[in-house]
């Protein structure tokens, strides 16, 4: 009786024990289900917080593009006008009316330079200011392309000559032995950089020197890379290079820095004392930008200086150096000079009337391009203004195509007269026909005669479009006078 009373007991509480397990594993299969329903919900919400997410950053590419477009679209409206400006001054220097005083014309000559010192400031700012504004927005892509160091120097400091001889200075470049010919960097940043630190010591410095040295530091072992880009002559391909570290010293005679300023220099905005930096020079923008231009191109700047001696400024650039054959060098001017703008204000509809000149009373030496028929193909009414009243009052004789299509009909029209031009200088964006399908067009006619791309494009790989098209040159707006007469030139000799 005990026993069946016991195994009643028993199996009372082994009763209880499975119906308290079986309700504990229904209270976790149910918290179990709710903690997956809540896990199931927070995937969906990531989900949709990841699909936002992709779609903010969109967004934000997009807005990133359109700011692009905007400042290149404004920087096109600013620097149009100024550069308008800036050739018509030029070809108002170039010009000795007969008949005048040596006062007048000493006078006159000395309006001349204030404008032209006023445009360029102008200019400068206008770069700075842009400059910083792609750096910070991220709009800027480095290149690391076959470059020479020593052409960079010699063009810059030429460059600079005006300025140097306009105070007494005296200007030197130095390279030691171990500089290499070619190197591998982005030749436009380079020279941004270096332009910047050059007309700082020009600058700030009232009597003395400014030397640039130029050394190569630690060359480390070679390695094996690919050509960076595509060109029209050649493919991506690989090479042996050394890395190299290239320093780019300025030392001048200037007013030296404090040493309290030396940290603040690399800062936006900041110009040093005012009692020791001239207020007038620029916005404070330029050391910023080069020392954030040096650091993309993995490098850096320092500074030494001794208050009333003089400053030295280096540029250190960690650089390839190709070996054996160097690959083709890169020839650009400057990749951050954009496309112009259909709409622009100085498009069309402008009633511009062509300053004529008496080219026959220049002197022979005055007028070298005499005798050659150049025909401008220009869609913009102010530079089709600028760019034949330079060409006239070099002698030349010039006729205007407002496109490509026009001017396919004028050259066309001529040949079956048995007639050519000389040489044609061909925009490359226009209406109606541009000038790759206008020069593709004549060339595919057996027009064999010079032609030359006159552009305000200029990023990577648009002189070898252009080239491919069917251009003999390529020369990029704004157009500096000489440099067009000159690549005329150079493309005509032996026609006159």
């Amino acid at each position: 009786m005990t026993f069946l009373l016991e195994s009643t007991l028993f199996g009372f509480v082994l009763w209880q024990l499975s119906s308290v397990v079986i309700a504990v594993l229904m209270i976790v299969s149910v918290a179990l289900s709710v903690l997956c329903i809540y896990l199931l919900q927070a995937l969906r919400r990531a989900g949709a917080a990841q699909d936002e997410l992709t779609a903010a950053n969109k967004d934000m590419e997009a807005a990133t593009r359109v700011k692009g477009k905007f400042l290149v679209s404004m920087r096109q409206e600013i620097q149009t006008p100024l550069n308008v400006l800036a050739s018509f001054t030029e070809l108002l220097a170039q010009r000795n009316p007969p008949g005048r005083s040596h006062e007048f014309k000493d006078e006159t000559e000395g309006i001349i330079d204030i404008i032209k010192k006023c445009n360029n400031d102008i200019l400068s700012i206008i770069d700075d200011v842009f400059d910083y504004i792609r750096i910070d927005a991220n709009l800027l892509e480095m290149e690391s392309v076959p470059m020479s160091i020593k052409q960079v120097l010699h063009d810059l400091c030429h460059a600079e000559k005006s300025n140097v001889v306009a105070k007494h200075l005296d200007l030197s470049v130095q390279y030691s032995d171990s500089v290499p010919e070619t190197i591998l960097s982005d030749p436009a940043r380079v020279r941004q950089i270096l332009q910047h630190i050059i007309r700082n010591a020009i600058n700030y410095t009232e009597k003395g020197t400014i030397t640039v040295l130029c050394e190569a530091l630690n060359r480390e072992d070679s390695v094996s890379i690919t050509s960076p880009k595509e060109s029209r002559r050649r493919s991506r391909e690989s090479f042996v290079a050394s890395l190299l570290q290239l320093k780019i010293s300025i030392t001048d005679t200037g007013v030296g820095i404090p040493p309290s300023e030396i940290p603040e220099l690399f800062k936006p905005f900041r110009r040093g004392e005012e009692s020791i930096m001239h207020p007038n020079h620029g916005m404070g923008l330029g050391l910023n930008i080069a020392m954030r231009l040096a650091t993309l191109l993995d490098g850096t700047i320092t500074v030494e200086s001794e208050l009333g001696k003089g400053s030295t400024f280096s540029l250190l650039l960690n650089v390839y150096v190709p070996e054996g054959a160097p690959p083709e060098l890169t020839e650009r001017k400057d990749k951050d000079k954009e496309t112009h703008r259909a709409d622009s204000r100085l498009h069309a509809g402008i009633d511009i009337r062509i300053p004529q000149h008496d080219a026959e009373s220049t002197p022979e030496e005055g007028r070298p391009l005499r005798n050659l028929r150049v025909l401008v193909v220009e869609d913009m009414a102010v530079n089709q203004a600028i760019i034949a009243t330079l060409l006239r009052d070099a002698g030349a004789k010039v006729e205007l195509a407002d496109n490509g299509a026009e001017a396919v009909e004028k050259v066309m029209g001529d040949i079956d007269s048995g007639l050519f031009f000389d040489v044609i200088l061909m925009d490359m964006l226009m209406p109606v026909m541009d000038g790759f399908e206008a020069t593709a067009f004549l060339r595919k006619n057996d027009y064999r005669r010079p032609i030359i791309a006159v552009t305000a494009r200029s990023q990577a790989g648009d002189r070898e479009k252009t080239l491919a098209a069917g251009c003999n040159d390529y020369i990029v707006k704004p157009v500096d006078n000489r440099a067009l007469l000159d690549v005329i030139i150079k493309h005509t000799e032996g026609a006159r």
